[in-house]
């Protein structure tokens, strides 16, 4: 039994194993061998084997890559043919020629679902574009449906394939998440009826539209029609992109051979662009928390400006807020929202040609939505504040680009388009004329305006308020540029004008004809205008459109209404003025230089000359052409009467960091002032104003014919306030006639600053009087007079009186009472001028009154005998010292002991030796009045000059008498002969000194 039943079971086992391999083989019938199989060939009992060719192998897998490359590229061009586009229906010409030809990739329209969420997508073809649905999931998992829009090809503008790689993190702050490519339907379709693109907005003509934000730019011309496009018609409207029509979307410009050449708009090929940032608040709050509303924006936005929006990806956030960011042609646009806030800030980056400025009237329309006002409210209207630069390298990368002449990398660039923090900035112009740019724009800065004050000027909520009452304090501000560089503003009209005006026409003493070059806005002309001894202006400027533009923009500049002197409203009606329209250097030459000049003909000549145009450190050829060449400087001189002053704005002033002006950035300025002691201006003087605003202290020159005009210049301050209020029309409303000038601020002018003595100090060629008269040498000893000094009778005759002696040696280059130096009687022009007077009074009346001349005369001769006289200012003054240094006598025939260091070349003189039949030399070498034309230096330390700078000449013994040198002393030239002859007789033993002979007669 139990060998029936294994033998039965086996033989079942190997029957079903048969009977399986025989039904795959062919399906025969199954035949039982109960015989034993060989035992080599015999399979491990369970396993079983399966041999596959290498042929099966090989053509299983052609065959598998065969079909599903054909079923995704049928896929493909099914889903292309779908929305238009057709890649393989147009010839490359390139490539047929054998040309280098580049695949272009591109990326269907797609939508991605937030965090890695597909939505479902459903594309209907239109004319239009393609209108797409996207019924997606939020974080949440509740089901939203959005109609976003997709951009769009501007009609028939080129824009090249472009690839697009994307990867969106799942966050927890974000509720969706999606993504639109550019539609090329529209540029299919608009290709194909080859339709140009006018290449952007043409900000060369100011239109109704952006009449608000005016024009400054041209942007270049660029059609999609090519060679290729426009002979080849099997191209399906499609252009071949090549290295010639494809670059970006426009065709770069050859390199220019102008020098001029300043155009922008091959932008797109420089490592440049402009970057706007705008920022709005009071905004609709639903607005902003709208995916579709603001994606809508962005897409009107580009569309607007002729920017080519390639792709966008928007985000909303939790719990309130978008995001978005698009992928320009240009560059890139973006903006986030706080809907809660009411705020949106948005970043526009360009690198084009075409101007972003422009663009903020339609960024204001399209995201400045205001908020939905209830019944009875009042909501604040949307606030939009921006800031525009200028980003990357166009020097060295644009050819002929010169940073100089473009109006946004100048000042205006900086200090208004490139800050965000103005509470108003609004451009009330910009255009060019037939000469230069110009911009005028209204500012408030929070620093130095409160826009809730503003508000409350204008509101007229507060009747009685001080806002309200006095609104012309909180208003903005309002700045003229041309090319780009600051001219003048409002609050700094004052400053400015009058600062360049007054100290020139008060120094002179009777300014009838005055010359005025440039001045378009008609400032300058309104203060000439209010003295009252001025008979006619010149006012030479070049460009008459500019005059125009000021006189409709600018009218606060020119009101001569309230001028008691003027005939008209305008100063530029005023019968006084005359506008002579022509280049003022040329016409200066024309008139006064060596060929127009009549010497003769003195009525044509101006008493004042003031140049308030191109200052010589502007980055301009002209500007510095002017003083290479003396002929335009010789013809200002010329031109101006024998008292004449002349008066010139400098620009920025200097820094005490500056180096000398001849090789720093003030190297035109040096050339000027060379220029005009070349020709024959015998003094001039810098002169410094803080409060023109315009964003740093300015600085003016100003030169006198004669040096005797310095003593208008060195007026006392109540010399001056006289001046003013005699010499200058009133108002006819009975306020001050001068907002910011009066006689405490022409003090200050008088002496520059310590910064252009420093620079002026720093010449290649060291002015002596920066060591002589800026205090003493560090390595020269000051010996006190207590310790040094005593005064006994004089050793060289009795005629001498009183002497000064050393009571120890004293070594040589060493200097006296140095403490006592700064304690000086001095008698400036106007006292001294009295003294005289009333010296040559009381003379006259001395056999009737003559105890006055009693009382005068001792002043008189002890500022005469005891002093040291010169006419550094213009006039003759005298300062004496105060202490024991006052009695030091003159040392006869050279043998003075103490005083100035000359020169080693330098010749000296003694009151023997000169010639008083020819005494020129002596005055130019050796009095204190001779000094430079141009010296910071000595109009800052001329007080220290007269009463200090001198030194032992030789090691002085003790008990030796100090002698000085009183020729150095002398400062009236007239009388400079009288001093020589005078000290002869006192050396010779046949006269006295002022001081001995006064003491004599009193007693």
């Amino acid at each position: 039994m139990g060998k029936a039943k294994n033998g039965s079971k086996n033989g079942g086992a190997k029957s079903r194993g048969r009977s399986r391999s025989n039904s795959g083989s062919g399906g025969t019938t199954a035949v039982v061998n109960n015989s034993p199989p060989p035992p080599a060939t015999t399979p491990p009992k369970g396993q079983f084997t399966i041999k596959l060719t290498f042929l099966f192998l090989l053509l299983t897998f052609v065959i598998s890559t065969v079909i599903a490359f054909s079923i995704g590229w049928i896929a493909r061009l099914i889903l292309l043919s779908h929305i238009g586009i057709t890649p393989y229906g147009h010839k490359n010409n390139d490539a047929a020629s054998g040309k280098h030809s580049t695949t272009a990739l591109t990326t269907l329209p797609t939508i991605s679902g937030s965090a890695g969420e597909r939505g479902i997508m459903s594309a209907k073809k239109s004319l239009s574009g393609v209108e797409i649905e996207v019924i997606g999931k939020t974080m949440s998992g509740k089901k939203v449906s959005m109609q976003l829009p997709s951009p769009k090809v501007l009609e028939g503008k080129d824009v090249p394939f472009t690839t697009y790689a994307s990867k969106t993190f799942q966050m927890a702050g974000v509720a969706t998440s999606n993504t639109l490519h550019i539609d090329r339907s529209t540029a299919l379709i608009m290709t194909k009826s080859r339709k140009d693109f006018d290449g952007g907005p043409d900000f060369t003509t100011q239109t109704a539209a952006d009449a608000a934000i005016g024009n400054s730019g041209v942007e270049g011309e660029n059609s999609s029609e090519t060679e290729s496009s426009s002979k080849d018609d099997n191209n399906d409207g499609w252009v071949p992109c090549d290295e010639k029509s494809c670059s970006r979307g426009k065709e770069k410009a050859p390199p220019s051979s102008d020098p001029d050449h300043n155009d922008d708009s091959d932008g797109l090929h420089l490592p440049a662009g402009q970057h706007l940032l705008v920022d709005i608040k009071d905004v609709d709050s639903n607005f902003l928390n709208s995916e579709e509303r603001l994606a809508q924006a962005m897409i009107e936005l580009t569309n607007e400006t002729k920017l080519t929006l390639l792709s966008y990806h928007c985000h909303s956030l939790v719990p309130i807020g978008v995001s978005c960011a698009g992928v320009l042609l240009e560059s890139h646009v973006a903006f986030h929202t706080w809907p809660l806030e009411g705020v949106i800030t948005m970043d526009l980056f360009t690198c084009g040609g075409g101007l972003l400025i422009p663009t903020l009237p339609t960024i204001e329309k399209l995201f400045g939505v205001p908020m939905e006002a209830g019944e009875g409210d009042i909501v604040p209207q949307p606030t939009m504040l921006w800031s525009h630069k200028l980003r990357g390298f166009r020097e060295g990368f644009a050819p002929g680009y010169v940073r100089s002449k473009n109006p946004l990398d100048g000042s205006l660039g900086r200090y208004v388009l490139g800050k965000l923090d103005f509470d108003i900035k609004r451009p009330l112009l910009s255009t060019k004329t037939a000469i230069q740019s110009v911009n005028i724009y209204e500012v408030m800065e929070p620093t130095s305006r409160d826009v809730n004050s503003y508000v409350k000027s204008i509101a007229g909520e507060e009747e009685g308020s001080y806002e309200a009452t006095y609104p012309e304090y909180f208003g903005p501000d309002k700045v003229l540029f041309l090319d780009g560089i600051i001219q003048s503003t409002l609050y700094g009209d004052a400053p400015y004008h009058e600062s360049i005006v007054h100290p020139a026409m008060i120094t002179h003493n009777n300014p009838k004809r005055v010359a005025i070059i440039g001045g378009g806005e008609g400032a300058t002309l309104r203060e000439v205008l209010k003295y009252k001894s001025v008979e006619e202006v010149v006012i030479l400027e070049i460009d008459q459109e500019l005059v125009e533009i000021c006189a409709e923009y600018m009218p606060e500049w020119s009101d001569c209404s309230d001028i008691e002197g003027s005939d008209a409203e305008s100063c530029f009606g005023d019968s006084r003025a005359r506008l002579v329209y022509m280049d003022a250097f040329q016409w200066f030459i024309d008139n006064f230089g060596k060929d127009g000049n009549d010497e003769n003909n003195e009525e044509k000549k101006f008493d004042v000359i003031i140049m308030d145009a191109l200052d010589p450190n502007t980055s301009v050829e002209i500007a510095g052409g002017l003083y290479d060449d003396t002929s335009f400087v010789d013809s200002l001189s010329n031109g101006l009467t024998a008292e004449g002053v002349f008066v010139v704005q400098l620009g920025k002033s200097k820094m005490s960091s500056d180096p000398p002006d001849e090789v720093g950035r003030f190297k035109d300025t040096a050339l000027m002032i060379d220029a005009l002691e070349e020709s024959g201006f015998k003094s001039i003087h810098n002169y410094d104003e803080g409060h023109s605003r315009f964003y740093m202290p300015w600085s003016y020159l100003v030169a006198f014919k004669h040096y005797e005009t310095r003593a208008g210049w060195h007026r006392t301050a109540p010399q001056i306030e006289i001046e003013l209020q005699q010499r200058l029309h009133k108002t006819k409303s009975g306020k001050s006639v001068l907002r910011y000038f009066d006689a405490a601020t022409m003090m200050g002018y008088q002496v520059p600053s310590k910064a252009e003595e420093t620079v002026y100090c720093r010449k290649e060629k060291f002015p002596y009087e920066c060591e002589e008269f800026a205090g003493i040498h560090p390595e020269y000893v000051s010996l006190p007079a207590s310790e040094y000094l005593k005064v006994m009778s004089s050793g060289i005759g009795d005629h001498a009186g009183r002497g000064l002696f050393a009571k120890k040696d004293i070594p040589k280059d060493s200097t006296l009472a140095l403490d006592e130096a700064g304690k000086s009687f001095h008698f400036p022009p106007l006292t001294w001028s009295v003294i005289s007077k009333l010296m040559k009074w009381a003379d006259d009346v001395y056999d009737t009154i003559p105890v006055i001349e009693d009382e005068i005369s001792g002043v008189f001769t002890f500022a005469e005998g005891y002093g040291h006289g010169a006419k550094l200012l213009g006039e003759t003054h005298y300062a004496v010292d105060s202490g024991v240094m006052l009695f030091m006598n003159h040392g006869c025939n050279g043998t003075n002991n103490y005083g100035y260091i000359y020169d080693e070349d330098r010749e000296i003189f003694t009151e023997n030796s000169i010639d008083l039949d020819d005494i020129t030399e002596i005055i130019q070498q050796n009095l204190l009045n001779s000094a430079e034309a141009y010296s910071p230096a000595m109009e800052r330390n001329y007080r220290h000059g007269l009463n200090s700078g001198d030194y032992a000449l030789r090691e002085i013994k003790k008990g030796e008498e100090i002698l000085t040198d009183y020729l150095s002393f002398s400062g009236d030239l007239v009388g400079f002969k009288e001093d020589v002859l005078s000290l002869r007789r006192q050396c010779a033993g046949e006269g006295v000194g002022d001081i001995t002979n006064y003491e004599s007669e009193s007693s």
